[in-house]
């Protein structure tokens, strides 16, 4: 019997820039960009649960490839960098735990970089988050 994580968490695409290199990137500058960089806002911050410990240290999913979030997650939105992605535009899903293509991100892979249980993540999203629940049959 194979089970997999049933949980997924996932956000859009609101805004996409182009920073120059040595542009700061949210609260704090504790990014800067090596390089001209392509940036996705991504609408989901700590208020929703996803913890602010993980600024700078996390993996996100974006048209079934990781790509890294950058600078300080705010309360409403993290910043991702979309650099390597050639046809992404404002509305696009971002998979922040969950399956997206061949990858896939679990509430244990932030669990282990926090040093903490994946019941401390799941437990941690707030009641803003709107949830759906999807059947076997994928029916809402």
């Amino acid at each position: 019997l194979q089970l997999r994580p049933a949980l997924q968490v996932k956000a859009r695409i609101t805004h996409i820039k182009t920073i120059s290199e040595g542009t700061g990137v949210s609260y704090g500058h504790k990014f800067i960009a090596p390089r001209e960089m392509r940036i996705g806002v991504v609408g989901i911050g700590y208020a929703d649960g996803v913890p602010r410990s993980l600024s700078n240290q996390m993996d996100v999913l974006v048209q079934g490839q990781r790509v890294k979030q950058i600078g300080m997650i705010t309360m409403d939105q993290l910043m991702i960098d979309i650099s390597s992605l050639v046809e992404v535009e404002e509305g696009e899903i971002v998979t922040l735990l969950g399956e997206q293509g061949e990858e896939n991100i679990t509430a244990d892979d932030w669990a282990n970089q926090l040093n903490t249980i994946s019941w401390e993540i799941i437990c941690g999203f707030k009641h803003r988050l709107p949830r759906v629940a999807i059947g076997i049959d994928g029916e809402i």
